[in-house]
């Protein structure tokens, strides 16, 4: 089980490259401070918290670019599984429909497939923090940054609900479980420590979550 998990994760199926922090810059510290606690084995509701004396929108920064990366990763890896035949609506079972909506082409909520909405999303995610209004490196962060995150967390959040209702079978088969279920915990943790994502859109994995993470 262990070795087709690291067979499957190793292979670094993202949808796109990684965003990586500079070396020397205060995110590279600061994410290199965040990594360190998740190998201590520290309880991830601790590790979530904001160090002291430290930026609160370079730890979120940080976080969302990790959060990212972590996600991109996991729904590549069973992409493949999710199309536009098996998958035609972007939903999270029969109760929960997400339509897609941006600035530029959708700029009416637009009923898609999974794989469709999953690929504009990170595409999306991809072009904001990769924006140095956005996500600046060397500048003040703007005054709407936090609301940004919060949009952006909410729709990742919306690819663990459908992976964990849809595709659930495809984390068991590939012995990925254990390593889904951490990242949830991590992501939903960070969520609820800084309010980023409203609680009505929680509900969906709601159960789930008051199991897992007791």
């Amino acid at each position: 089980m262990a070795l087709c998990l690291k067979q499957v994760f190793a292979k670094d199926k993202t949808f796109r490259p990684r965003k990586r922090f500079e070396p020397g810059t205060q995110r590279f510290e600061l994410y290199k401070k965040a990594q360190a606690s998740l190998k201590s084995g520290l309880d991830l509701r601790s590790v979530v918290r904001l160090p002291p004396g430290e930026n609160i929108d370079d730890w979120i920064a940080v976080h969302v670019v990790d959060f990212f990366n972590r996600i991109n990763l996991i729904y590549g890896t069973m992409a493949e599984r999710c199309s536009e035949t098996s998958c035609p609506v972007m939903a999270g079972g029969p109760r929960y429909e997400y339509r897609w909506q941006d600035e530029r082409q959708y700029r009416r909520p637009a009923k898609l497939s999974a794989p469709r909405y999953m690929a504009l999303l990170m595409d999306w995610i991809e072009g904001l923090i990769n924006d140095e209004e956005v996500f600046p490196t060397r500048v003040p962060f703007p005054k709407n940054f936090q609301q940004v995150c919060t949009k952006i967390l909410t729709r990742l959040f919306r690819v663990f609900v459908h992976v964990y209702i849809h595709h659930f079978d495809s984390i068991l088969s590939m012995g990925a479980e254990a390593h889904v279920n951490t990242c949830y915990k991590h992501f939903y943790y960070f969520i609820r420590e800084f309010s980023l994502v409203d609680q009505r859109e929680l509900e969906p994995l709601r159960e789930m979550t008051e199991r897992i993470c007791h």
